[in-house]
């Protein structure tokens, strides 16, 4: 992953307030999979920023992170 100027074919998504700038092969990798979850995990054995693949929660998905 690299920080650079803009490319033609990159895409702009927004979520509430934030702007995302990806390329058009890792868009579609997020709108076929149901998108990106981005937590921040502090717990005794784990911290720092965790992203999820798949609707939040939705474990056949594979986007579970501790059902129970």
């Amino acid at each position: 992953m690299a920080l650079d100027e803009p490319k033609d074919d990159d895409q702009v998504v927004e979520h509430s307030g934030v702007k995302f700038l990806m390329d058009s092969q890792t868009a579609d990798i997020l709108r076929q999979s149901g998108g990106l979850t981005i937590d921040y995990v502090n717990e005794a054995y784990r911290k720092g920023y965790m992203l999820t693949l798949g609707a939040a929660g939705d474990c056949g998905s594979g986007g579970c992170s501790g059902c129970g």
